[in-house]
């Protein structure tokens, strides 16, 4: 039967989900496929698209579309000069599109965020709240790569890639390091087993109340709860430093508020309130699906979803997440298929 990708994918989805459709429509086995759509084949363009010495290289700069869809004029004078100044800010020639973001939310989120500080109007907070909202989910992301590869800029700019984050997290609805913290050291630590604090193990998972109970433990809870789990595992330098972190933000919003409470609401409090809410939904759906008998298993605790553009508060890539280097995430999704239904992985 005839299949439709959603448009907003970008290259690499799209060579990963047409490998994946070839599958279905020829009933094949993994082990036994051949030809120009078989794994082998795909990881090779995989690999040439994120090699900046290949011919396909394709470096990412945008998320909304890629360079193909651009009119010829704009990219020759405007987006061709632009990365191949890029290329050499960022850390890996293929995440121009990290520079791109950090970028817009510095000439847009920063400066509509000090002016409503000192010009507060309604209409503005709601749409600097919108805004925000639009833009959490790439800033998540990129926070993802940053925390998981100790920075996305090149090593003469460490200084700048080690700023951006405390400028842009409170203003995304993320306290200070507080991801790392918890996504680091302590999620991919307990791989949602009994020892992690947002595992979902111990909830009936279709059940509205257990979810509703899930996230306000979360919420009201997990200032206190997660420096404890680092002081009971004899981490105490990193309990104290998770500790100083949260309330160091609580601290610094207090005052914000102190100054313009409804700017204050619209610029940290509601992106705060939402993103917390948003990572405890989505860490839910990851791991709603569990099997019973190897609760902590890499590929049979989350889920592997492929035709989405972007999980807004989580990895889509989940299983592959917790194995698999971020970068090589979509080629071990393709080189790795017999592998993930050797596995009972659920994608």
């Amino acid at each position: 039967m005839p299949r439709s990708h959603d448009p907003s994918l970008t290259y690499s989805d799209v060579v990963v989900w047409k490998n994946l459709m070839y599958d279905i429509d020829k009933k094949e086995n993994l082990s036994s496929r051949s030809g120009d759509r078989d794994d082998l084949s795909t990881s090779k363009l995989l690999d040439d698209v994120n090699n900046p010495k290949a011919a396909r290289f394709q470096p990412t700069v945008f998320t909304s579309w890629d360079q193909s869809d651009t009119l010829p004029t704009v990219l020759r004078y405007i987006v061709e000069p632009y990365v191949d100044w890029a290329r050499r800010v960022v850390r890996t020639p293929t995440d121009v599109v990290f520079l791109t973001h950090i970028l817009l939310y510095t000439s847009t989120s920063v400066p509509s965020a000090v002016r409503l500080f000192f010009h507060f109007t309604w209409t503005h907070g709601v749409f600097h709240w919108l805004m925000t909202s639009y833009y959490c989910g790439a800033f998540t992301i990129m926070l993802h790569n940053h925390i998981h590869n100790n920075g996305v800029l090149a090593s003469n700019l460490a200084f700048v890639d080690r700023l951006w984050p405390y400028l842009l997290e409170p203003l995304m609805g993320h306290t200070w390091d507080s991801y790392y913290y918890h996504h680091v050291k302590h999620h991919h630590v307990e791989n949602n087993g009994p020892g992690d604090l947002s595992s979902t193990i111990w909830f009936q998972r279709d059940d509205l109340l257990h979810l509703m109970y899930y996230i306000g433990r979360f919420l009201f809870f997990i200032w206190f709860e997660l420096p404890l789990y680092f002081h009971r595992k004899g981490k105490r330098s990193l309990a104290i430093k998770c500790a100083i972190s949260e309330l160091g933000t609580y601290a610094f919003i207090y005052l914000a508020a102190r100054c313009n409470l409804r700017a204050t609401m619209f610029v940290f409090l509601i992106p705060l309130l939402q993103m917390r809410i948003g990572m405890m939904v989505g860490n839910w759906g990851q791991h709603a699906l569990v099997d019973e008998e190897e609760p902590d298993s890499d590929f049979r605790s989350s889920i592997t979803l492929i035709d989405v553009p972007v999980s807004i508060y989580d990895s889509p890539l989940h299983a592959s997440e917790s194995i698999t280097p971020t970068s090589r995430q979509f080629t071990a999704s393709s080189t790795s298929a017999s592998h993930f239904a050797d596995q009972r992985s659920l994608v």
